[in-house]
């Protein structure tokens, strides 16, 4: 063969292609600092056309590599999109990897599953552990103080504010403290008849006590202050008093309390409430059966407790008032409560006496002496009534 056949004879376009992806290749392989190609092993080796099927048998490293590499040559996709290993792949199940089908690690085990397990004081299954038993949901034994109600063991629990001696709390034995129904008179009530409150019945001469633990009646009390008579500044600064002396002794209703007093300018008659209920002492004692039974009867009991619960019977009181609630006939009122000089006189009561000393009782309670008694120098000192509308 002449060597002009060997110059003209041309590579079929195959393996043209083939050399020049070889070329390509030997060409980045130098520039990555690879050695160089051996050309005739290259060109006998199989080529991809970029149509046959990715080959799967690659170690992992080499898909890394033409990702590095391939990035100015436009390669990446084809080798990155096909169905073949990556390196975020692995096959071997060693420790640090996973693989499909690994077993999850089983649960650890919980409160409820009737066993008892570290860091719990007891179990008995989901099904009876109870806030209300004695053990809880959380598996904690039920204790006094833990803000939840053993069921046939505590009547109450509120947790830190358990105290043995605030009225309406929960003792620190989980136990009821004192309370409105305990049938125990404490605290702010008037009155406590345990499971009659609120029934109407009540005990004898007395009146009946409600759910809140507070008379079905108005109450009076004598007043535990002692005033001259121009101390107590006219039947509005009376009423005042009355007021004030209501507050200091817990009672609900003290803003509606007023005097039973009398001047040119009021007198309980037009100015108080005709009560239709029973009028009560602060003791508990009732005095009238309403407004009419007061101003026609009087107080048959007397009108000697004071506000504190204090009895002081044969006490003189100030009241200028009649038994009708008018002013008296005689309108002696320390010159409207104004003065207190021995000179002025002014009409006072007397808050009751002893019913043993019967001549007294009768005189007292027919002559009506708890309202109008006798007269007596404004420099005295003598207290007042203070009756609740």
């Amino acid at each position: 063969m002449s060597s002009r056949g060997l110059m003209t004879r041309s590579h079929p376009p195959l393996i043209s292609l083939s050399l020049s992806l070889l070329t390509i290749a030997c060409h980045s392989g130098s520039d990555a600092g690879g050695g160089p190609v051996d050309l005739e092993t290259a060109s006998s080796s199989p080529t991809s056309t970029g149509t046959d099927p990715p080959t799967t048998g690659l170690p992992t490293t080499s898909a890394t590599s033409s990702t590095s590499t391939g990035a100015s040559l436009g390669t990446t996709s084809t080798s990155s999109s096909s169905g073949g290993s990556t390196g975020a792949e692995t096959t071997d199940n060693e420790p640090g990897t996973s693989s499909i089908g690994t077993t999850e690690p089983a649960p650890s085990a919980s409160c409820g599953d009737a066993i008892l397990d570290p860091g719990e004081e007891c179990d008995l299954g989901a099904a009876e552990n109870d806030n209300h038993g004695a053990c809880t949901i959380e598996c904690k034994l039920a204790k006094c103080g833990d803000q939840l109600i053993w069921t046939g063991k505590e009547s109450c629990d509120n947790g830190s504010e358990n105290n043995d001696s605030v009225y309406g709390g929960c003792s620190t034995q989980c136990t009821y403290g004192p309370r409105c129904g305990d049938s125990k008179l404490q605290g702010p009530e008037e009155c406590d008849l345990g499971l009659d409150n609120g029934t109407g019945e009540f005990l004898p001469n007395s009146v009946p006590c409600t759910n809140t633990c507070r008379f079905a009646a108005k109450m009076i009390f004598l007043s535990s202050v002692a005033y001259t008579g121009g101390e107590i500044e006219g039947s509005e600064k009376a009423h005042e008093k009355c007021q004030a002396l209501a507050v200091t002794a817990g009672l609900d209703n003290a803003p509606n309390f007023k005097a039973w007093i009398s001047d040119a300018k009021f007198n309980p008659a037009s100015g108080f409430t005709h009560a239709i209920v029973p009028y009560v002492r602060r003791d508990g004692v009732r005095i009238a059966d309403d407004w009419n039974d007061l101003t026609l009867n009087g107080p048959d009991e007397g009108l000697h407790v004071t506000e504190k619960g204090l009895s002081l019977p044969g006490t003189y009181v100030w009241t200028g008032t009649a038994a009708s609630g008018t002013l008296a006939p005689n309108t002696l009122t320390c010159q409207g409560w104004s003065k207190s000089s021995p000179g002025d006189k002014g009409n006072a009561g007397l808050s009751g006496v002893d019913k043993v000393q019967e001549q007294a009782w009768i005189q007292w309670n027919e002559k009506k002496q708890w309202t109008t008694y006798t007269a007596y120098g404004c420099d005295l000192p003598y207290r007042i009534y203070c009756f609740e509308q």
